[in-house]
């Protein structure tokens, strides 16, 4: 059976969700290395396609910078296979759940190992400078995503973790959390990169300065 993670937006915001029971932590991961990954196709809310690749960027960069073992590198040839592949899907392909923004599905699960879906039945927009109530932002819920791409479960213990279960769109959340590094680190090694330079990138993020 694979499993995914949802996720879903309530009237006070979006709440992730996930359909697995009685396991503490995913078994598996990605082997250290290089995964390849597309953006298959673009969303007509967002004009420009390169800004719809740039927020793929910038989400896997957020887990990139904390992990030394696993690179990622982008496939722009449509006939190539991939590691996992990053798709906007209509509403069909969430069994009709409107409130469903987007799902992903762990490695280890064969063909759909670490895929990501985006409901394009939502009005997106690229980052969350920009977000509103009705206008989820997409590199956050990305970064979520992505993290489960990379075999991270949902963490309830802080509000502060990209990945804890609930996001509020009435609030900006780019940030890893500490146990959101600490966990992908245990997977795939640390980085070693300056604090100078996590926070120029965190504040590119926060500001919004790789969509200008």
């Amino acid at each position: 059976m694979h499993h995914k993670c949802e996720a879903k937006a309530s009237l006070k915001g979006i709440c992730f969700s996930e359909d697995i029971t009685g396991i503490d932590e995913w078994p598996h991961s990605w082997p250290d290395g290089e995964i390849s990954y597309r953006l298959n196709n673009y969303t007509q809310d967002i004009k420009k396609q390169n800004l719809q690749d740039r927020a793929v960027t910038v989400a896997l960069r957020a887990w990139q910078l904390r992990i030394s073992n696993l690179k990622f590198r982008r496939e722009r040839n449509p006939d190539v296979p991939v590691d996992f592949d990053v798709s906007f899907k209509p509403l069909s392909a969430f069994d009709g759940k409107k409130g469903v923004l987007a799902h992903a599905w762990f490695p280890g699960q064969g063909k759909v190992s670490g895929d990501c879906e985006i409901n394009d039945e939502w009005n997106w927009t690229t980052h969350s400078a920009l977000q509103k109530l009705s206008t989820p932002p997409l590199v956050p819920i990305l970064i979520h995503e992505f993290g489960h791409s990379l075999g991270l479960r949902h963490d309830t213990s802080t509000m502060e973790s990209i990945m804890y279960p609930s996001f509020d769109l009435g609030k900006k959340k780019n940030r890893l959390g500490i146990n959101d590094v600490t966990r992908i680190q245990e997977r795939y090694g640390k980085r070693s990169i300056s604090q100078r330079m996590l926070d120029y990138f965190q504040n590119r993020r926060d500001r919004g300065f790789d969509f200008r």
